[in-house]
């Protein structure tokens, strides 16, 4: 792919980012390799899918209105769905309206409306995650509301019925963590008022009453698109790219636009006490993250790995103009934050050769705990001007990488999937989805965690937009 693309033409038209149809009714996948014979489950997903409609444009990335798909792998088959979400943000977009306040796009609203409405509802276009939560597959974007999935149909059937209590109309994060020895839920829920409120809730994954394990408050919010939590404690990134609640009052702007980037405050690092929501902070210099990747506690230290870019650019980097004109640089640097009490600085380590985004663990294995690899989607141009795109394996014990790419497909998250029985932290398979760049078609591949080689991959001849998040639901029995 040309490093320089006219900014005439639609982002609907560039891989990773084409628009394509709607397959309702499964479709067969032409299988290349082979597949093993444990991996059995769908990999379900959603992503920001189309970007202009008649007399409504996305300006993020963020904003483009959702897709769920899904890969089913059986015996010796893979098929494909995918449906457009049915949401308010949807309805309103194709008919030319933005009423609702989005991620990067400005609202349209009467001056009468904002009068009354101080702060435009939030989007219900859930398309950053989705996740199985006891029963029922949820899919979250950052709002207030989110959306159950029918696993058959994948359509929206209805809203996530929370009990509103003292985070009724807070934004909840798309990136709950899930405690398994305890049984919970855990997610992050900002609210705004004269200040803000960050709050960690938890709750059972069967249970909507969300009970709160502390809050911390702040007369300028950070955008919090993640956290990290270990056994012990929940860490909030308050980096330097944040808001003053009452900017947003009586504003026509997308959510984002109303953040700045203030450097000389530094990063502070919110430690909670999960057990008495007691708070300390810890502070280092200024960075910008999207995604932690693990949180782990080490003698008297709390430990946190995250993704860091240097600065807030890579979010102006995400505009739909800017994509068009030069795809997004993705290769944050791998860095390990250790906070000690009493300590108000923060210890930084570079972890890894490469730099990435989308990371994944052996989740369900380490998740809280000391661990040596971390995984991610490693996208970006490359000398010569070609864009490109790889999965990566950070050995965090020897600081280098291994990686998996064929030079053709732009690859998104990788979904750690371990095998049935196995010992080693690496033993499974990652699988990821990534759209041709000079066709119009994509792949699920099927790709060995520890050698980084391909094992298989299920074709579609569709163009599945990047998008940002996911799971595999495996199938029992």
């Amino acid at each position: 792919m040309s490093a320089a693309i006219s900014p005439t033409r639609s982002i609907e038209t560039l891989a990773p980012f084409r628009r394509s149809s709607e397959h309702p009714a499964a479709v067969p996948t032409k299988i290349s390799g082979n597949i093993p014979d444990w991996l059995r489950g769908e990999v379900i997903r959603t992503c920001p899918a189309v970007f202009e409609t008649n007399g409504w444009r996305a300006q993020h990335w963020f904003d483009g209105l959702g897709m769920i798909y899904a890969f089913r792998i059986g015996d010796s088959v893979v098929d494909f769905r995918s449906r457009l979400l049915d949401s308010e943000v949807a309805r309103d977009a194709w008919h030319g309206k933005a009423n609702l306040g989005s991620f990067g796009t400005p609202t349209v609203r009467p001056l009468l409306q904002r009068i009354f409405e101080p702060v435009a509802r939030i989007s219900d276009n859930t398309n950053v995650n989705i996740v199985k939560m006891g029963q029922e597959l949820v899919a979250m974007t950052e709002g207030d509301r989110q959306n159950i999935i029918d696993e058959e149909t994948l359509a929206a059937v209805r809203f996530v019925d929370y009990e509103k209590g003292a985070l009724g109309g807070t934004i909840m994060s798309a990136h709950p963590h899930f405690d398994f020895e305890r049984g919970k839920v855990m997610n992050v829920a900002t609210g705004f008022g004269v200040s803000g409120v960050v709050s960690i809730y938890e709750h059972s994954p069967a249970a909507r009453q969300r009970d709160i394990i502390g809050s911390w408050r702040t007369k300028r919010v950070p955008y919090i698109h993640t956290f990290g939590v270990t056994p012990k404690h929940a860490i909030l990134v308050a980096h330097p790219f944040a808001v003053s609640p009452v900017k947003m009052l009586w504003s026509s702007k997308g959510y984002i636009d109303h953040f700045d980037w203030q450097p000389e405050q530094g990063t502070r690092l919110v430690v909670i006490d999960r057990s008495n929501g007691q708070i300390r902070e810890h502070l280092t210099d200024p960075f910008f993250v999207f995604h932690t990747v693990n949180a782990f506690e080490r003698a008297d230290a709390t430990v946190l790995d995250l993704l860091a870019y240097p600065n807030e650019n890579i979010m102006a980097s995400l505009r739909t103009d800017r994509m068009v004109a030069e795809l997004p640089d993705l290769r944050p640097s791998l860095i390990r934050l250790v906070m000690r009490p009493g300590v108000e600085r923060v210890t930084v380590e570079k972890l890894s050769d490469v730099g990435f985004e989308f990371p994944s663990t052996n989740y369900k294995r380490v998740n809280g705990q000391a661990y040596r690899f971390a995984y991610g989607a490693s996208d970006g141009y490359q000398a010569g001007g070609a864009y490109d795109s790889a999965i990566v394996k950070a050995d965090l014990e020897t600081g280098k990488s291994t990686a998996f790419g064929d030079g053709d497909h732009i690859f998104g998250e990788p979904l750690f999937v371990s095998r049935p029985g196995g010992d080693a932290e690496d033993d499974g398979v990652l699988l990821t989805v990534g759209a041709a760049q000079n066709a119009e078609t994509s792949i699920l591949a099927v790709i060995d965690a520890k050698s980084m080689a391909l094992i298989a991959s299920a074709e579609v001849q569709s163009s599945i937009p990047l998008g940002f998040h996911g799971s595999f639901v495996r199938k029992e029995g």
